[in-house]
Order: structure tokens, then C-alpha cells, then sequence
């Protein structure tokens, strides 16, 4: 199958033989680049606006995405929380057929998941749909990343930066779903922006921004937040003492007492969260959900958890697959190292732009000497990487807190390659504009991948949303009995519900034997009671014997 970077090797000496050979369309281009740069607040507006229509785009194009994914009922379940005006949900009658994976059912009925995403879904489905909240998300991160490139680069290359993050095929993904990544990336880049803004000249607006920042991190990446910001912060305080010759008076009040303010609010919002939803303002929904369902540990070096009791063999079984795969990284030093080395693997590949960045890359060192900066950048990163990857699981939206660092390293190599020249000719610009071709290239790949993306009516999880949609617009209210077969796969979940269970016109409950059964429909008269076979070759409603 082709790919965009088979390209790659024929652009560099093409670049070396041929000199300067752009089309007139690149000058003119880099003109209008520099104009809309020179207005900063222009510039945020643009890189949001295209993100957005793009959204907007797949949207019509492609049509609104189906959830597919755990953690996508997860954070929906949260918003439709949130829309109805609540933190969290009542417990409901026979909650046992209702549990499913990445929720909690007791203290309250509630996901797992920290709020922040939620509240961005909440937003969407008041507004319009759910999806709409992850769409606004993505346009505001696609800004904040534009705002953090002007604090560590010249405007031209900052505004070449916030267009190159809103076309990254990675951005265009978590665009297109429901768990997350791009709260978590603005947030990355609001720390990112207000550190190096607080380099150079301390205000208490740039370290509000930083506080800020933090606070959305706390509220989407608990684990890797708080790394990033540990971290920067680290850097931060070195920075000042061995720049010397700040009042710590100064220092403490326009970058300490700020960010105490923030924190302050951050702790009290997260307590009452907590609170509300687990009766401890101490005790996160994550937790209750690990010391109910989980036996995997977080991380690789942690012991496994002893196994509870479960209800349910679906639940069951998805544990001891996560547990599997924990412990085939503990197998060996050899198996773990292994294991380190691919989930690197995997996050370079979902962030180098299908390797087109290795190309600038090269120019790296070059860069680091010219702003040294940058070396500050890069040693946060590398720390940060490092202790990401002793997590067990990794997904692409797990780095995104430090990702902003590593985009201000790609850019600024990018400007360094552009420089290079040798005999009168400056192919390091020329391999720059053809790096943007190619990636101008890469990005119709990915819309036409993403357009593509549902596999058809015949998906599980399109299935579902039809026979969900079907029941919705009966004017009686359903109960459907959800079943599966012994070998069924854990990752294809239907018992997935809304906020208020009572109150939904269509409920899905699992089969627990036909007593409990009865004594479930009994709990929700009124309603025509289904049942279904998931893991049918074409799962359809059936009456529920007996009623």
C-alpha cells in the first residue's frame, strides 16, 4: 500500500540537485502568512476556524460519529450526567443488570472518568449533539497550541505551526471521537505557553495561563498532568535561580500567588466532585471504579489485584484480558523492554505525521544551539516520555500534555532546515516547501481514511445505534434484555445507558436468568419488554418470553 513518506527519499535530492525550484504559489503564500502573523489574535482565529470547519466537514461529509469504544460510552455516559444538571446519577433499581465496563454503579451511578471531557460533551449535547463539544474542543486547542508557538517562536513560523497542528492527522482523530485529546493537548499548550512567556519577563497573566492550564490537565490527564506539570514547574524555579538576580518578592507575587488562586479553586472543585460523586472529597471515581472491577495495575512495575467478585462474565473477562496482556510485559526484562520500546513505537507514529517530521527532525541539533531554550523543551520531554511509559496501557491521547513540546521541537527544526543552503542555493527552504506539499498530501489521505471509517451497517456498534434509533421513536418505552454467547467478545459492550436509566425511553440490561429477569421488568412496568442476541451473525429484537 503506498504511503505518503515513500516519497520522502526522492524530495531531498530533487531539493540538492535542483536548488530553488517552488512555484509561485509558495511565495505568495509566505506573504500572506506573514501578514495574518503579524495580528496574533487574527492568527487564533484562523487556526480555530479551520479545525472547526473541517469538523464541520466530516460532519456533513462523513455523518455524526458512532461510539465504538469503552471509554466512549465512559465519557458519554458523564456529559448526559452533566446535561441533565447533576454531578452524578442515583444508584437505580436492579443496578446489577446495568453494570458495564468503565462505570460505576455504587456509591452513585456515575463513570469513571475526571470531568472535564464530560463538560465539553455536556456542551455539545445542549447545544446540538455531543460531538459538537468535541469539535469546539479541538478548534479551541488548535488556538491554544497557535498562542504557545508565539511565545517560543517568530510569528511567521508560530502561525505555520498552529495550521500544521489543526491539519495533523492526529488532531483530525480525536476530532472524530468521543475520548478525549484535545482538551488535554490545549491544556499542554497553555503550560507550555505561560512557562516560556514567564522565561523571559514574570507576569501574573502568563503564570494564570500556566495555572490555568494545570487545571485542565487535573480535570482530563490526572496521572499525566500532573508529570508535565511537575515537571515544568521544576524547570520553571531551576530557570529562576540560575538566572539570578529576581526578588523572590517579585517572584511570589506575580507567578506563586497566581497559581495558588488557581490551585486553590482546583482543590475545591475537585473535592466537591469527588464528594458528590464517591461521598470523599479525597477519593476520585478512577479509584472506585480500580478497587470494584480492576485486577491490571496501572503500572508495569505495580502488582496485580487480587480479583473481585464479579457479576457479570463479560466484565470478568475483559479483566483477565487486561491482566494477559500486564503480564506478558512481566514475563521477562527482555519482554519488558520490548513492550517499553513499542508503546514509544506507537506514540512516535501517531505524532511524526506518517514520519514526515523525521525529515526536520535531523536539523534538531542544529536548532538546540541556535536557542537553548529548546533545550529546556527537549529535557521536559524526554523525562516526561520516560515516566509515561510505565504505564501499563498507552493510547495516543495519553502524551498529549507534553505533545505541545514536542510540536515547538518539530517547528523550530523545521525553521532551522530552512536556512540550510550551500553554492548559492537554498535547498533547506526548497525541502520545507516540499515537506508541506507532502503533508498537504498526507492530510487528504487521512480525511478520505476518516470518511471511510464506518465499516458499514453491519458493525456492531452501527447495528446498535440503528436498533437504539428504531426504539427511540416508538411511542412506548422498551426494555431490551441484552444476551451473549460464551465465547463473546468483551470489547463489542451494548449494555450501555444514559444518565437517568428510570427515565429513558429505551433501557439495556443484561441477562441474568430468568428470575432475575422477572424481577427486573417488574421494577420497570409499562414497557415492551426484548430481548437479543449480540453476538447473532445479524442481532434483532425479539418479544421477551412471557410478556
Amino acid at each position: 500500500m503506498f504511503k505518503v513518506y515513500f516519497l520522502i527519499p526522492i524530495l531531498i535530492p530533487l531539493a540538492l540537485i535542483k536548488g530553488d525550484f517552488s512555484l509561485g504559489v509558495c511565495h505568495r503564500f509566505g506573504r500572506w502568512l506573514s501578514r495574518v502573523a503579524a495580528r496574533p489574535a487574527l492568527a487564533l482565529a484562523l487556526v480555530g476556524l479551520l479545525s472547526l470547519f473541517i469538523s464541520f466537514g466530516f460532519g456533513i461529509g462523513a455523518g455524526i460519529p458512532v461510539p465504538e469504544i469503552h471509554d466512549e460510552f465512559g465519557y458519554l455516559l458523564l456529559g448526559d450526567t452533566f446535561a441533565h444538571g447533576r454531578l452524578t446519577n442515583p444508584t437505580p433499581p436492579m443496578w446489577e443488570h446495568f453494570e458495564t465496563i468503565h462505570e460505576i454503579m455504587r456509591p452513585t451511578y456515575a463513570s469513571k472518568y475526571p470531568p472535564a471531557q464530560g463538560l465539553a460533551l455536556a456542551i455539545g449535547q445542549i447545544l446540538w449533539k455531543p460531538i459538537l463539544g468535541v469539535w469546539l474542543t479541538t478548534a479551541l486547542a488548535c488556538a491554544a497550541m497557535c498562542w504557545m508557538f508565539y511565545a517560543w517562536l517568530p510569528a511567521r513560523w508560530a502561525l505555520a505551526g498552529g495550521l500544521m497542528v489543526a491539519l495533523h492527522p492526529q488532531t483530525l482523530e480525536w476530532s472524530q471521537d468521543y475520548w478525549g485529546g484535545a482538551i488535554a493537548l490545549g491544556a499542554g499548550a497553555l503550560v507550555a505557553g505561560g512557562f516560556r512567556r514567564l522565561l523571559d519577563t514574570l507576569r501574573a497573566r502568563d503564570s494564570t495561563a500556566m495555572g490555568i492550564g494545570i487545571a485542565l490537565l487535573a480535570n482530563s490527564r490526572p496521572y499525566e498532568g500532573l508529570v508535565f506539570s511537575v515537571l515544568t514547574g521544576l524547570a520553571l524555579l531551576m530557570w529562576m535561580v540560575k538566572r539570578g538576580g529576581i526578588p523572590w518578592a517579585l517572584f511570589l507575587r506575580r507567578v506563586v500567588f497566581p497559581m495558588a488562586c488557581v490551585f486553590a479553586l482546583l482543590a475545591c472543585q475537585l473535592g466537591y466532585y469527588n464528594w458528590r460523586v464517591t461521598g470523599n472529597p479525597l477519593l476520585m471515581p478512577y479509584t472506585v471504579h480500580i478497587q470494584t472491577y480492576a485486577i491490571d495495575p496501572l503500572f508495569v512495575f505495580s502488582p496485580p489485584r487480587k480479583e473481585p467478585v464479579y457479576r457479570h462474565r463479560e466484565i470478568q473477562n475483559l479483566q483477565e484480558q487486561y491482566l494477559q496482556y500486564y503480564e506478558q510485559e512481566r514475563t521477562s526484562w527482555t519482554a519488558l523492554v520490548e513492550a517499553t520500546l513499542s508503546k514509544a513505537a506507537f506514540l512516535f507514529q501517531a505524532y511524526l505525521w506518517s514520519l514526515l517530521f523525521i525529515v526536520p527532525l535531523l536539523a534538531l541539533p542544529w536548532a538546540l544551539r541556535r536557542d537553548s531554550h529548546l533545550q529546556v523543551a527537549l529535557l521536559i520531554g524526554l523525562f516526561f516520555l520516560a515516566l509515561i511509559l510505565i504505564e501499563t496501557w498507552m493510547h495516543s491521547h495519553y502524551a498529549a500534555p507534553g505533545a505541545p513540546l514536542f510540536f515547538v521541537l518539530v517547528i523550530a527544526s523545521m525553521r532551522e532546515l530552512g536556512t540550510w543552503h550551500s553554492h548559492g542555493r537554498r535547498w533547506g527552504r526548497t525541502v520545507i516547501r516540499g515537506m508541506a506539499v507532502l503533508m498537504a498530501l498526507s492530510t487528504v489521505v487521512t480525511v478520505v481514511k476518516l470518511a471511510r471509517k464506518d465499516p458499514g451497517r453491519t458493525a456492531w456498534f452501527s447495528r446498535r445505534m440503528d436498533i437504539l434509533d428504531a426504539l427511540n421513536r416508538e411511542p412506548q418505552g422498551s426494555l431490551v434484555i441484552v444476551s451473549y454467547q460464551p465465547d463473546h467478545d468483551p470489547n463489542c459492550e451494548w449494555v450501555y445507558n444514559g444518565a437517568d436509566i428510570p427515565g429513558s425511553r429505551v433501557i439495556l440490561a443484561r441477562d441474568m436468568g430468568r428470575e432475575q429477569n422477572a424481577e427486573l421488568i417488574a421494577h420497570y412496568p409499562g414497557r415492551k419488554v426484548w430481548m437479543i442476541n449480540a453476538d447473532a451473525p445479524q442481532p434483532s429484537l425479539e418479544p421477551y418470553p412471557g410478556t
